[in-house]
């Protein structure tokens, strides 16, 4: 999958409960904006699973999900999901 396929599942879990400002800056935006508690961040993440029918390593991108934007976010989860 590509990082702009990424890009839109990431997105898809935010429509609905952002708002429009918010979801046109969404590639800029730093998860920690948006998912404000550890469970947002768990619920993200078995979203993501979900969706991408992978398990996904948090110990491996947690790391990301703190210094990158969801738009290098999803780089690096491309990156990742090459690689397993």
């Amino acid at each position: 999958m590509s990082p702009d396929e990424l890009l839109n599942v990431m997105k898809a879990y935010f429509e609905g409960k952002e708002s429009s400002e918010v979801m046109a800056a969404f590639p800029e935006l730093y998860p920690k904006s948006l998912l404000k508690e550890s469970l947002d961040v768990v619920d993200f993440i078995v979203y993501l699973e979900e969706e991408l029918e992978r398990d996904i390593n948090i110990q491996q991108l947690g790391q990301a999900l703190i210094d990158k934007n969801f738009g290098e976010l999803s780089i690096e989860v491309a990156r990742m999901l090459e690689e397993s």
